[in-house]
């Protein structure tokens, strides 16, 4: 392939870079895309301008100075908008390696450095080789962030960039020991810039369906998991020590009312939080509508789940919001219910709400374990035997006698 063909992709992979880039930027809100549409867009002009002057169209020291400068401080730009998307945010110190491009341009041309083509072409390529390892040791670093699969692959052909443009250089300075020949990793390298290209494109497409994904998962009010999501999130069977815990805000319209919308609005995200807090990640937990939440655990004894519930509502209770000379301190009343092999998930939340409407009978801020439902076939069996020979003693009526 003759170096015209090549200098021609190599200035389409750059259009398209930043073509892909100004476009997305244009569609999203992600930081860093101007950066890699400029960067890209300088890397093309320093591209056509190496083709312009081959061809012997400018005068030698001119093309070659300038392509230099534009192309390393192109790159410098392309790195830091990687950075600022990888990280998703923008610093002041940013701006060091633009900064590092410029002076070693200065130096570059101080030193003559540019009219020697392989010195240059080393140069150049040994920057681009270090530029690319700086943007691959903060994608990987910022990798916990957002586990996405498109990250993956733009550090795979980071680094594939990295190893080519490092064997450039490598050609450059020792023609004679070079694994592969610089045209064919030159070559590479234009792959590689494609593939750069694509996977930003990607990146920001899976960051934008993971955010509706997360938007259609919680609750816009209290920031935790709504309803739709905590049903989602239930094992689809039960096992012994699976609990349910339904907790309820003790006289939540009445603060809304005295208080007004907002005031309430500000506790019940204050409650919500403080129980995310105390119930820990490993707690299946949201809110189903209101003042309500549930939240669902493995592994429980009724003790420990009760237990769980308290530890809840003391959280609460530590509470406090101002509301004008007036100061708020919520109480929350719970309900528990432990699986016993006898019902399914929805039966469970029934029992565990009933246990909350004991809790709400039984004096509010308080907790309620649902009974074993033996026990209460038990005593209800006991109560209607009492029921039954207290009607048969003298001067009271048998069953159906009033009828009568």
């Amino acid at each position: 392939m003759d170096l015209a063909t090549v200098l021609l992709l190599h200035k389409c992979s750059f259009i398209v870079g930043a073509i892909c880039c100004f476009y997305v930027r244009w569609r999203s809100r992600e930081p860093g895309l101007d950066f890699l549409a400029i960067g890209d867009g300088l890397l093309a002009v320093a591209s056509t301008l190496a083709g312009v002057g081959e061809q012997g169209v400018l005068p030698y020291e001119i093309w070659t100075l300038a392509s230099f400068s534009i192309g390393v401080t192109g790159y410098a730009l392309m790195t830091t908008g990687l950075i600022q998307l990888s990280r998703r945010g923008r610093k002041r110190s940013d701006c060091l390696l633009v900064g590092f491009a410029l002076i070693l341009s200065v130096v570059v041309g101080f030193m003559h450095w540019y009219a020697d083509n392989q010195t240059r072409a080393a140069i150049f390529n040994a920057n681009t080789a270090a530029f690319l390892g700086i943007s691959c040791v903060v994608i990987l670093r910022d990798f916990f962030l957002d586990r996405l699969p498109a990250r993956l692959g733009l550090l795979a052909s980071l680094a594939a960039a990295m190893g080519f443009s490092t064997l450039v250089t490598v050609g450059m300075i020792f023609p004679q020991y070079g694994p592969v020949e610089p045209r064919y990793a030159f070559f590479m390298l234009i792959i590689c810039h494609f593939s750069v290209a694509l996977f930003v494109v990607v990146l920001v497409q899976e960051r934008a369906e993971t955010q509706l994904r997360r938007l259609a998962n919680t609750d816009a009010l209290t920031g935790i998991p709504n309803r739709q999501h905590f049903l989602a999130s239930l094992p689809s069977e039960l096992r012994d020590g699976d609990a349910f815990i339904m907790i309820d805000i003790d006289h939540f319209k009445s603060i809304n009312d005295r208080y007004g919308h907002e005031t309430g609005d500000v506790v019940l995200v204050g409650v919500a939080q403080a129980i995310a807090n105390t119930a820990g990640r490993n707690v299946t937990f949201g809110r189903l509508g209101g003042e309500e939440f549930a939240l669902f655990l493995r592994g429980q004894t009724e003790d420990a789940a009760a237990a769980e519930a308290d530890q809840i509502r003391i959280a609460v209770n530590g509470l406090a919001f101002a509301s004008g000379a007036e100061t708020i301190v919520p109480t929350v009343s719970a309900g528990v219910a432990i699986w016993r092999g006898d019902c399914d998930a929805q039966k469970l939340r029934d029992r565990a709400d009933q246990a909350l409407y004991l809790a709400k009978r039984g004096g509010r801020d308080r907790v309620e374990i649902y009974p074993d439902p033996a026990s209460m076939e038990e005593c209800s069996s006991s109560a209607a035997t009492a029921a039954d020979q207290h009607s048969t003693e003298p001067g009271h009526p048998r069953p159906g006698e009033l009828a009568a």
